[in-house]
């Protein structure tokens, strides 16, 4: 019996480190339309002071 319940703790803790993973992931990365849009413009110009 105790089989059963050495399986099902491993499975268990896959699940954790598994959705852990997940949500590191996530953490981590940036969405399509984001990396889109840095990749067209990554910085934009400052605001020039007008001249007196």
């Amino acid at each position: 019996m105790h089989w059963f319940f050495t399986v099902l703790l491993i499975a268990a803790s896959a699940g954790t480190v598994a959705f852990t993973g997940a949500l590191l992931r996530r953490l981590f990365t940036t969405a399509p339309d984001a990396a889109a849009a840095l990749a067209v413009a990554p910085t934009e110009d400052p605001p020039e002071e007008p001249s007196a």
